[in-house]
Protein backbone atom coordinates (compact mmCIF):
# COMPACT_ATOMS: atom_id res chain seq x y z
CA UNK A 1 0.00 0.00 0.00
CA UNK A 2 0.78 3.60 -1.15
CA UNK A 3 1.99 6.07 1.80
CA UNK A 4 -0.94 7.93 1.27
CA UNK A 5 -4.43 9.33 3.58
CA UNK A 6 -7.52 7.39 2.56
CA UNK A 7 -10.71 8.96 4.10
CA UNK A 8 -8.05 10.98 6.55
CA UNK A 9 -6.70 7.56 7.89
CA UNK A 10 -3.05 6.90 7.21
CA UNK A 11 -1.63 3.20 6.86
CA UNK A 12 -1.43 1.81 9.96
CA UNK A 13 -5.16 3.32 10.71
CA UNK A 14 -6.01 1.44 7.92
CA UNK A 15 -4.53 -1.70 8.68
CA UNK A 16 -6.03 -1.51 12.26
CA UNK A 17 -9.41 -1.59 10.30
CA UNK A 18 -8.37 -4.84 7.94
CA UNK A 19 -7.73 -6.02 11.35
CA UNK A 20 -11.07 -5.62 12.95
CA UNK A 21 -13.22 -5.86 10.01
CA UNK A 22 -11.16 -8.09 7.09
CA UNK A 23 -11.35 -7.95 3.67
CA UNK A 24 -12.02 -3.52 3.06
CA UNK A 25 -13.26 -1.88 -0.18
CA UNK A 26 -12.23 1.38 -1.33
CA UNK A 27 -14.83 3.23 -3.36
CA UNK A 28 -14.56 6.16 -5.73
CA UNK A 29 -17.34 8.69 -6.80
CA UNK A 30 -15.53 11.05 -9.42
CA UNK A 31 -17.84 14.25 -9.60
CA UNK A 32 -16.00 16.66 -12.41
CA UNK A 33 -12.36 16.99 -10.95
CA UNK A 34 -13.10 15.96 -7.51
CA UNK A 35 -13.00 12.71 -5.98
CA UNK A 36 -14.98 11.64 -2.63
CA UNK A 37 -13.78 7.97 -1.02
CA UNK A 38 -15.45 5.58 1.54
CA UNK A 39 -14.30 2.47 2.83
CA UNK A 40 -16.42 -0.29 3.23
CA UNK A 41 -16.22 -4.11 4.31
CA UNK A 42 -17.66 -6.97 2.61
CA UNK A 43 -21.71 -7.54 3.02
CA UNK A 44 -21.58 -11.05 4.48
CA UNK A 45 -24.90 -13.22 3.68
CA UNK A 46 -27.10 -12.00 6.23
CA UNK A 47 -26.50 -8.47 5.05
CA UNK A 48 -27.15 -9.15 1.54
CA UNK A 49 -30.28 -10.94 2.23
CA UNK A 50 -31.67 -8.40 4.62
CA UNK A 51 -31.09 -5.10 2.72
CA UNK A 52 -32.08 -7.77 -0.90
CA UNK A 53 -35.40 -8.08 1.28
CA UNK A 54 -35.52 -4.04 2.38
CA UNK A 55 -35.10 -3.24 -2.11
CA UNK A 56 -37.74 -5.31 -2.93
CA UNK A 57 -39.86 -3.04 -1.41
CA UNK A 58 -37.86 0.40 -1.81
CA UNK A 59 -34.72 0.42 -3.66
CA UNK A 60 -32.97 3.23 -1.97
CA UNK A 61 -33.81 2.05 1.63
CA UNK A 62 -32.01 -1.09 0.43
CA UNK A 63 -29.34 0.72 -0.51
CA UNK A 64 -29.51 3.13 2.21
CA UNK A 65 -29.26 -0.04 4.82
CA UNK A 66 -26.37 -1.34 2.75
CA UNK A 67 -24.77 1.63 3.41
CA UNK A 68 -25.49 1.71 6.94
CA UNK A 69 -24.34 -1.79 7.36
CA UNK A 70 -21.03 -1.94 5.15
CA UNK A 71 -19.45 1.37 6.15
CA UNK A 72 -16.77 1.96 7.51
CA UNK A 73 -15.04 5.02 7.31
CA UNK A 74 -16.18 7.96 4.34
CA UNK A 75 -14.86 11.44 3.26
CA UNK A 76 -16.40 14.41 5.34
CA UNK A 77 -18.52 15.10 2.01
CA UNK A 78 -20.00 11.58 1.65
CA UNK A 79 -21.65 11.59 5.61
CA UNK A 80 -23.53 14.57 4.35
CA UNK A 81 -24.70 14.30 0.92
CA UNK A 82 -27.34 11.66 0.71
CA UNK A 83 -26.46 10.96 -3.61
CA UNK A 84 -22.98 10.40 -2.85
CA UNK A 85 -24.16 7.92 -0.53
CA UNK A 86 -25.95 6.56 -3.12
CA UNK A 87 -23.48 6.58 -5.48
CA UNK A 88 -20.56 5.24 -2.74
CA UNK A 89 -23.01 2.23 -2.31
CA UNK A 90 -22.45 1.25 -6.68
CA UNK A 91 -18.77 0.41 -5.30
CA UNK A 92 -19.84 -2.08 -3.29
CA UNK A 93 -21.92 -3.89 -6.65
CA UNK A 94 -18.87 -2.65 -8.64
CA UNK A 95 -16.83 -5.05 -6.39
CA UNK A 96 -19.43 -8.25 -6.67
CA UNK A 97 -19.02 -8.02 -10.21
CA UNK A 98 -15.20 -7.47 -10.34
CA UNK A 99 -14.94 -11.67 -9.56
CA UNK A 100 -15.28 -13.79 -12.29
CA UNK A 101 -16.38 -17.43 -12.37
CA UNK A 102 -15.06 -20.64 -14.54
CA UNK A 103 -16.31 -24.20 -14.58
CA UNK A 104 -15.42 -27.48 -16.18
CA UNK A 105 -16.99 -30.93 -16.07
CA UNK A 106 -14.74 -33.66 -13.84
Amino acid sequence: MENQSICGLNETEIMELKTKHGFLIVGTVKQGETEYNAIFKEPDFKTLEATGSIAKNNEIRGTKALYDNCIIKADPEIETRDFLKLKSVECVANHMNSFSTSVKNL
